[in-house]
């Protein structure tokens, strides 16, 4: 039997999927840009509170690093810019947030314990990331996905 590589033709009285391209520059740019932002935000709310224990400036940065890792960690399993199925980025996709909502709760729980008199704010601002760092990948992943099915197939 051949092998059904990307490249392959498609089986007879099936069309062939729409493959899609993903490149990593993008997209993980957005999402720096994104948690730059989110810790902007939360070190400038930092520094208007009146009551700030100590090492909370320091449980919120591993929050907004860690969770701005997680984000570009699990979004290199869908980057790429070799040309894939559509069907196979969609799962990829998944898969990436799925051990996402894995690891974010983790990060936020093991920063709350650890700093259990002023860990909430730290928490917030890890959620508050994680949504940026979302919802900038989802708007940048978008906008290829589009400018990749515009493009004539070959």
């Amino acid at each position: 039997m051949a092998d059904d590589g990307p490249g392959a033709p498609a089986p007879a009285g099936r069309p062939k999927e729409q493959e899609i391209a993903v490149p990593a520059r993008p997209a993980a740019t957005a999402v720096a840009l994104a948690a730059a932002a989110s810790a902007a935000a939360a070190f400038g709310a930092l520094v208007l509170l009146t009551e700030n224990p100590p090492g909370r400036a320091m449980a919120t940065a591993v929050g907004v690093a860690g969770c701005a890792a997680i984000t570009l960690g699990t979004g290199f399993i869908f980057y790429g810019s070799r040309p894939r199925p559509a069907g196979d980025v969609q799962t990829r996709w998944m898969g990436a947030t799925v051990a996402r909502f894995m690891a974010v709760p983790a990060l936020g729980l093991s920063i709350y314990f650890y700093l259990p008199s002023g860990g909430q704010f730290a928490v917030l601002a890890t959620v508050g990331t994680y949504l940026a760092c979302l919802a900038a990948e989802t708007a940048t992943v978008a906008w290829m996905v589009n400018r990749s099915l515009e493009r004539p197939r070959t």
